[in-house]
């Protein structure tokens, strides 16, 4: 009964933070699309001369958080296409060339802050697997840590993960290290040793069938 129960509330916990995600996806959207609305509104009841349109940066920034490639392209390109139906929906006060002048202004403001924001999320995302990047030594295979310290792929692994390492010793070193005793593990262990990469085990199982 009370096992169920824990599963009962392990499948609501569950299911609660999988809405919570579900939630946390949703807002992005809501603003962008919040926010590009409101901006066409203001364009279209305002004259043309108002320099609305420049507002549209907003709604491309909150797109920059989005991983999708092709949805921030796509909120992009919305944004240049409600540019031009807001100048032929709003009232015209001033000369042509101030409103074309502005609405040129603002596509160009839109389309510079998408290109620096996507080449700053691409500078992060590299500067993030720079970070990951782990310097190893090439004699040893230790690990320099944060603080500059070389240590044990071993111990590195247990400190910064959850792993749980066991040590045992692969057939070239069995018989590298312990040739006097490669013979009688392998015909004693044949299953640890069959699925190396080495052709040491093969070799070795040919030596005994000719000898047999």
């Amino acid at each position: 009964m009370s096992a169920g129960l824990v599963a009962l509330r392990d499948g609501d916990n569950g299911a609660t933070m999988s809405n919570e995600r579900h939630e946390l996806a949703l807002l992005p959207l809501t603003m962008i699309a919040g926010s590009t609305a409101i901006i066409f509104m203001v364009d279209v009841l305002l004259p043309r001369g108002v320099a609305i349109p420049i507002l549209y940066v907003i709604p491309i920034l909150l797109a920059v958080h989005c991983r999708q490639q092709w949805f921030r392209v796509a909120v992009a390109v919305g944004c240049t296409i409600l540019t031009g139906l807001g100048y032929g929906f709003s009232e015209p006060v001033v000369p042509t060339w101030i409103t074309v002048t502005n609405r040129a202004l603002a596509l160009a403001a839109i389309w510079t802050t998408a290109v620096l924001a996507w080449r700053h999320l691409q500078a992060r995302e590299q500067i993030n697997v720079l970070q990951n990047l782990l310097p190893m030594c090439a004699s040893c295979k230790k690990i320099r840590d944060d603080k500059g310290y070389w240590g044990q792929v071993e111990n590195y692994l247990e400190t910064h993960t959850k792993a749980t390492l066991s040590h045992g010793i692969c057939p070239e070193c069995m018989h590298k290290w312990y040739p006097e005793f490669y013979p009688q593990v392998v015909e004693q262990y044949p299953d640890l040793f069959k699925d190396s990469s080495s052709n040491v085990f093969d070799e070795h199982l040919h030596h005994v069938e000719e000898h047999r």
